[in-house]
């Protein structure tokens, strides 16, 4: 389960850059790229999908001169089959120094043969906004909302709500923070007196800060997790953890 945020902003200075230069088709070989990384430990919204440990990443993306993307991406996850793929697309772009993303994913788990179903589909909005610059460093904030009829294991309607602030810096270096709030319903999984507390379905905050930087092509990511929950949710899973990231796109 993927970063939307960062997605977002991605796509947007993208197209804008390819606005910008005059970009002739729609299947001009810039509209194309993909991505791979590394991390120490795959982190979704304070959560680890590979019971602490490493994974290896990488995706497809297009994006379109009119502010259409589409895209792929997997990860190996510890449940499920071992094996997540994302499908998405939506619309992107940019007005009075707002960028705006709207989109919608299908987390699927094509080797899970599970019962509750492990696939879900996620509608999302993201906001982002360039503030003026303060010297040498750079700020922006982002808002994004996403909202599932049936979220992850059939377990209901779920809501999430995030908030970003970033902070690029000279040399090439960045930092970031997310705040986010997840609330899941509750019903094949956690219904009937399953969820937090003994109630039905639960909610927990979960936060992010970390330092980025670029060298020799490839993207550095050092980020500190934690959640609010980690007693339901897994202490092993959501407890506070440093996670390291190394990623190029192509």
């Amino acid at each position: 389960m993927n970063r939307f945020i960062v997605l977002a902003s991605a796509l947007v200075a993208a197209l804008v850059c390819r606005a910008s230069a005059g970009e002739p088709g729609w299947l001009a070989d810039q509209n194309f790229t993909a991505n791979v990384a590394y991390t120490s430990d795959y982190v979704f919204r304070g959560v680890s999908q590979t019971n602490s440990s490493w994974a290896v990443q990488g995706g497809f993306d297009y994006a379109a001169p009119a502010g259409v993307y589409l895209g792929t991406w997997a990860s190996n996850v510890s449940f499920g089959g071992g094996v997540e793929m994302d499908f998405y697309g939506g619309y992107a772009g940019e007005t009075a120094g707002f960028s705006y993303d709207l989109g919608v994913v299908y987390y699927a788990y094509p080797k899970s043969h599970d019962d509750p179903e492990l696939n879900f589909v996620e509608g999302s909005l993201s906001l982002g906004y360039g503030l003026p610059a303060l010297g040498p460093v750079t700020p922006s904030v982002g808002l994004s909302y996403a909202y599932s009829s049936d979220f992850f294991g059939e377990d209901g309607p779920a809501h999430y709500l995030a908030g970003s602030l970033g902070l690029d810096l000279p040399w090439g270096l960045s930092v970031s923070g997310d705040l986010g709030w997840q609330t899941v319903a509750g019903d094949k999984t956690t219904g009937g007196g399953a969820g937090l507390d003994g109630d039905d379905g639960f909610d927990y905050w979960h936060y992010r800060v970390g330092v980025a930087a670029s060298a020799k092509g490839f993207d550095l990511d050092l980020s500190y997790h934690n959640t609010t929950e980690a007693d339901f949710l897994g202490s092993d899973l959501a407890d506070g953890r440093i996670v390291f990231t190394v990623s190029r796109s192509l």
